[in-house]
């Protein structure tokens, strides 16, 4: 009973976590919200990818699909760390059938806690006050797929790189690494 409690506590604080550092990337690091939620997910769970390979992935769904305005980067970023870790080709993965329930499971539940899944519509309702920020849409994407990886791979709770999650870039610093010829992400 102990362990279960621990293990959910944990969980919990992955997934809170997981959303802080995807705002924060967002944020701090000046890159959308598609390649901030791939690149948490990929480091905080060791999914694989180079950091600027996470990046380079998500590029195209920046801006509802390179500005187009369609799907919420926050979602399509989501979902590419959802196959990242659970896709039917993996060793760990699911089952091809169960693996597309879980992905309309994420859409769902993203469009059930703001209301839309299109990048347009969720700026609009932004600007309108009436929804969240693409900072906020960037937590709520990276949170709801953590809890759906966990969910069906618990075992990744343990290998979560808790220093990556923790860890807080500055908007200051970014700009002295741009300022000075750094490379972002």
């Amino acid at each position: 009973m102990k362990e279960q409690k621990a293990d959910a506590t944990r969980h919990q604080e992955l997934i809170a976590l997981a959303g802080e550092r995807a705002k924060n990337l967002y944020d701090a690091k000046k890159i959308c919200c598609a390649e901030a939620v791939l690149l948490t997910l990929n480091d905080a769970f060791g999914g694989g990818l180079a950091p600027e390979m996470a990046v380079r992935l998500g590029a195209g769904f920046c801006g509802g699909m390179g500005g187009a305005g369609c799907a919420c980067g926050s979602l399509t970023g989501a979902e590419m760390a959802l196959g990242l870790f659970l896709a039917p080709n993996l060793a760990e993965g699911l089952a091809e059938k169960k693996f597309r329930e879980t992905s309309k499971e994420l859409h769902d539940r993203f469009k059930e806690r703001y209301s839309a899944t299109c990048c347009r519509k969720l700026l609009q309702r932004g600007k309108e006050k009436q929804g969240a920020s693409c900072k906020e849409l960037t937590r709520g994407g990276a949170e709801i797929v953590t809890e759906l990886i966990l969910a069906h791979r618990p075992e990744l709770a343990g290998k979560g790189d808790m220093e990556f999650l923790r860890q807080r870039d500055s908007k200051l610093l970014q700009l002295v690494k741009r300022l000075f010829g750094r490379k972002k992400a």
